[in-house]
């Protein structure tokens, strides 16, 4: 035993002490959140210049009041939108003659029966300015509906009224009675978000495990370790001390998320609006977190173990990233049916349950029972794995050259 806490002190300390790691660690989240920040800020953030359109309005009626339904400014107090109206038999190649020299940004023509067409066609350099195209399409398209309105003889504020839009506001009851406003964007976004975090964290560590152990077997370093320790006592030190690295950045990025919860959210004031959850949610990320990295820390080893080189190495890791996959892509079916057959079926394989059933938790509560069976079954498929495995990595770690086949894979397992 002593010799496995030995080992793992060694595979922890090569690792954290290392400058990649202390790098990685600290810029992950000031990434996470560039991501999640920057683009919002950049999106909001105003060029400082006006956008000059000229109209060609066929129909008489847009033109006038679109002026006045763009009403937003610029940081000066200058009008953002200056549009200017020209003769409804206007040459529109003209017109694109000042876009491509850059006189005017753009080009609306509103035909004549834009009423019964609903059709508007803009010019410019640049169609992707997202906000100027919605700014454009929600304005006109509001004229034209009150335009449709007056024509018909009907009362414009009486349509209002009437089709005033509904907002449905959801709210889950769990298990327990109680309830809390939850909606599509919280259920999906917090879930994305934790599946993702387990999807990375499991392909990261495991590969990591596996990369460590070609390394050492292709550097002869693993011959002088099995001079003090047996290889069951080396795989265990590399897994547990992989580990124990994980753990120890997990707790950094979560010190640095709770800061940004309790004290970022002038910076980012939806963080503690998508970032509300139980602290049960947080024990079952932890246990399946630690869970399901012991099976594919487990099953990277033995993949490292029988490969000699790293290009090997990913092409035999194939399989246990496909069984990685599977969760994701069924991500989208778990959230409209959580509670499904095929959901809780999945939920209960040991190579799927880490991510499928936290993802349930998180979305319907799913019967004690179910969460305590597929916990169960994991930690019988580690167990069994370690087993199989250790027969495995005692015969791989000192083969070289060649590449096993299946049936040698086999017959190392019924090795005594």
């Amino acid at each position: 035993m002593n010799k496995i806490f030995t080992l793992i002190k060694r595979e922890y300390k090569d690792s954290v002490y290392k400058k990649s790691f202390i790098i990685m660690t600290l810029l992950t989240p000031l990434i996470m959140v560039a991501l999640g920040v920057v683009p919002g800020l950049l999106m909001k953030l105003d060029s400082g210049k006006q956008i000059k359109l000229n109209i060609i309005d066929q129909s008489g009626f847009v033109a006038a009041p679109l002026q006045s339904a763009l009403t937003d400014t610029l940081a000066n107090g200058q009008p953002k939108y200056v549009l200017t109206a020209l003769d409804a038999n206007a040459n529109p190649d003209e017109q694109k003659t000042l876009i491509r020299d850059e006189k005017i940004n753009g080009l609306l023509v509103i035909p004549a029966n834009v009423s019964d067409s609903a059709q508007v066609e803009f010019y410019a350099k640049n169609v992707a300015d997202f906000g100027l195209n919605r700014s454009l399409r929600s304005a006109i398209q509001k004229i034209v509906m009150n335009h449709r309105i007056l024509e018909s003889g009907l009362n414009a504020e009486l349509i209002q009224k009437i089709t005033k839009s509904l907002e449905l506001t959801t709210i889950k009851i769990s298990k327990q009675g109680t309830e809390s406003k939850r909606g599509f964007a919280d259920e999906y976004f917090s879930t994305f978000v934790f599946v993702l975090i387990l999807y990375m964290s499991l392909i990261m560590y495991g590969t990591s495990i596996m990369r460590s152990i070609v390394q050492e077997k292709n550097s002869r370093i693993i011959e002088v370790l099995l001079a003090s320790a047996k290889p069951f006592q080396l795989m265990a030190g590399k897994i547990f001390g992989q580990g124990s690295v994980g753990i120890t950045q997990y707790l950094i990025w979560a010190v640095f998320g709770l800061g940004m919860i309790f004290y970022g959210s002038s910076v980012m004031p939806i963080s503690t609006k998508y970032f509300n959850f139980p602290p049960s949610l947080f024990i079952y990320f932890v246990v399946f977190f630690i869970l399901g990295y012991l099976v594919y820390a487990i099953l990277y080893s033995a993949v490292g173990a029988i490969s000699n080189s790293d290009q090997e190495a990913q092409q035999m890791s194939m399989p246990v990233i496909l069984m990685l996959i599977v969760p994701i892509m069924m991500l989208g079916y778990l959230v409209k049916a959580p509670d499904s057959t095929l959901s809780v079926t999945l939920s209960l394989i040991p190579f799927f349950s880490p991510i499928i059933m936290f993802a349930r938790i998180n979305l319907s509560n799913p019967p004690l029972i179910e969460i305590i069976s597929s916990i169960v079954l994991l930690i019988i498929t580690n167990i069994v794995l370690v087993w199989i495995v250790a027969k495995i990595y005692r015969v791989g770690i000192l083969m070289y050259g060649k590449r096993p086949t299946l049936p040698e894979i086999v017959k190392w397992m019924r090795y005594k």
